[in-house]
């Protein structure tokens, strides 16, 4: 027997009742709603060795330099239409 996690929610129904499994709880491969829904669930031992997903680095390594903020946006000028009045009250 071996313990299985959940990729993501879903709601199974077993013997009529409905099941819900949350993304991230534990059950064991012997467990009725995993049966036929295998694709659903993933081996604890790829989520723990990090196969599941990659983290993001949160700090700079020591010498790395990170940016701050968003990159500048560069808009167009604005149109002028024609017989359009130049300024405020005008």
């Amino acid at each position: 027997m071996a313990i299985k996690r959940a990729k993501s929610s879903f709601v199974a129904y077993i013997d009529g009742a409905p099941r819900l499994v949350n993304a991230g709880d534990l059950i064991d491969d012997s467990d009725p709603v995993v049966t036929g829904r295998e694709a659903l669930f993933g081996s604890i031992e790829d989520h723990v060795a990090g196969k599941a997903r990659p983290v993001e680095q949160a700090t700079a390594e020591p010498g790395e330099k990170r940016s701050v903020g968003r990159p500048p946006t560069k808009r167009p000028p604005a149109k002028r239409t024609e017989g359009a009045p130049d300024g405020p009250g005008q």
